[in-house]
């Protein structure tokens, strides 16, 4: 059962988005414009696009291009601005655009094109041409020719590769949070936060807005994909009763930002949080941490050490909040299968909304 059937296209996570969609929706909205441009101008100066994070439905940006130059000097300041814009803001996919002489396939004369190289923040990249010809004013396309592109439009992803190779795929990166519940049974966590199980596996091509699952020394875990499901539970995190202790842990990978969280009895005992933008070794300490969390830091620095890495490269303290998470109960968000088995979640809704879809 698909969570999201029969909803509105717009009302969809954005994180279900794939790069294939992203570069169509670039496609769209570029071509149009340079045809625009070439009916005007009969040619264009290279410029960059962007698509946002989110919503769902690609909200691209077309960035203006820039001042008068030589062609070549323009591509290069094109580029810059883009990487700038990339920098800056997390974002899903991005283009250059450029106004090239190619030979296409199977053709020796060369032909006026309008090339667009798009690229994903997952890595993946394609260059399509669009080959056109202008006569009395009139703008004509050939058929698009598309080919792998290269990945040097997006900063390289600085989380640790175990990360990328343990996590099922999610071309725009995690952007979850994890609830571990003890000294509650499962059905007694559900009702505490008012959920209830849809009966449905959560289905990685196809994430559930949230799931649960039971895990080996009485953990329950809740795992919150939108961001509603996530505010309903933080919002009944100090009513939980005595004797239940909860682990949290958050992480938003486009931002490389993570934090974990411990409570018992209702009350926040301890906080710790790594802001990636801030730098690669900022950790900030609030309360009593567990003891495992300085053998955590310590395991991390040596690996960073050891990794051959120059200091800062690959974001190592990310990693921080999750392997304290592990340490204390067993479960990373990057990781389904352990030594104790596979880790399968089944869907959860709010329970004020049954009857109504997920």
């Amino acid at each position: 059962m698909d969570p999201y059937e029969g909803c509105n296209t717009a009302g969809l996570p954005y994180w279900l988005s794939t790069p294939q969609q992203d570069f169509a929706a670039l496609g769209a909205t570029i071509v149009p414009h340079v045809e625009r441009l070439l009916a005007r101008d009969g040619v264009f100066a290279p410029f960059g696009a962007t698509v946002a994070l989110e919503p769902y439905i690609a909200n691209v940006t077309l960035l203006d291009p820039p001042a008068r130059a030589a062609s070549d000097v323009q591509l290069e300041q094109a580029r810059a601005a883009l990487g700038r814009v990339l920098a800056a803001t997390p974002h899903r996919a991005a283009a250059v655009v450029a106004n090239c002489t190619v030979i296409l396939p199977g053709q020796s004369d060369p032909s006026q094109a309008v090339v667009i190289m798009c690229a994903h923040r997952d890595g993946t990249a394609e260059q399509v041409v669009h080959p056109y010809t202008i006569a009395h004013e009139r703008i004509t396309f050939g058929p698009a020719t598309t080919t792998e592109g290269t990945r040097d439009i997006f900063p390289p992803i600085r989380l640790r590769f175990y990360i990328r190779e343990s996590c099922p795929p999610r071309p725009v990166g995690y952007t979850v949070a994890m609830f571990m519940v003890h000294g509650m049974d499962r059905a007694a966590v559900l009702r505490h936060f008012g959920l209830e199980e849809t009966g449905q596996a959560v289905d990685e091509t196809r994430p559930a807005p949230g799931g649960v699952t039971s895990l080996p020394g009485g953990w329950t875990a809740l795992w919150c994909n939108a961001a509603g499901l996530r505010h309903r539970v933080e919002a009944r995190l100090a009513t939980t009763p005595a004797g239940s202790t909860i682990v949290a842990c958050m992480v938003n990978e486009p931002a490389y930002a993570s934090a974990a969280t411990g409570w018992r009895d209702g009350a926040r005992i301890w906080d710790i949080s790594h802001n990636g933008q801030a730098g690669p070794h900022d950790l900030k300490v609030d309360g009593a941490p567990p003891p495992e969390l300085k053998a955590v830091v310590t395991a991390m620095d040596m690996e960073e050490t050891q990794s051959g890495y120059p200091p800062g490269m690959i974001d190592f303290y990310f990693d921080i909040p999750v392997e304290l998470v592990f340490a204390l109960t067993g479960l990373r968000y990057c990781q389904r299968d352990y030594t104790y088995g596979p880790v399968t979640f089944s869907a959860i809704r709010e329970i004020a909304r049954a009857g109504q879809g997920a």
